[in-house]
């Protein structure tokens, strides 16, 4: 695929088994917007990983429109940044967003499905750089990256039921 202001540079996720099912990492926040599956009014959206990128197929329903027949800007970049936070976790990184850029190059249509794939380009110390894209028919309609600090936990331990962020 063709990204226009990201790199697509992929680093490999550095203990595959822990993470071959998300489910845990899912039940851990199950009343968040973007992915929670307790949330009603959420977008009950459902990551995997593939490949050292954390992928999801979506299809945009008509209430999340903005302008008329579009999502809104705010609910695709919510969308990007959610799973730029599960490829941090699968690189044993628990992390809080820093800076997040996302790029709207063509609209999105409400109502057809879409490809969303985050994943982390590099780790320098505390400092993990991620990309993530909104694409369909190998065509880019939306391009994030972003900064996210590690917060020195366990993914395991940060994100226990019950337990709130430090």
């Amino acid at each position: 695929m063709n990204y226009k202001y990201i790199t697509g540079k992929v680093l490999d996720i550095p203990n595959p088994d822990r993470w071959s099912s998300l489910d845990q990492l899912l039940e851990w926040w199950p009343e968040t917007f973007v992915s929670g599956s307790q949330n009603d009014y959420g977008m009950k959206l459902s990551p995997i990983l593939n490949n050292s990128k954390i992928v999801s197929k979506y299809n945009f329903e008509s209430r999340f429109q903005g302008g008329p027949g579009l999502v809104h800007g705010g609910i695709l970049s919510a969308a990007l940044d959610d799973l730029m936070g599960y490829a941090c976790v699968i690189h044993d990184r628990s992390c809080v967003t820093a800076k997040l850029e996302i790029n709207y190059i063509q609209p999105v249509p409400v109502e057809k499905e879409f490809l969303l794939e985050a994943w982390v380009t590099n780790i320098e110390d505390k400092k993990l750089y991620l990309e993530s894209s909104i694409s369909s028919d190998n065509e880019v309609h939306i391009e994030g990256s972003g900064l996210f600090i590690d917060l020195g936990n366990d993914p395991g331990q940060l994100f226990e039921q019950n337990k709130n962020y430090p």
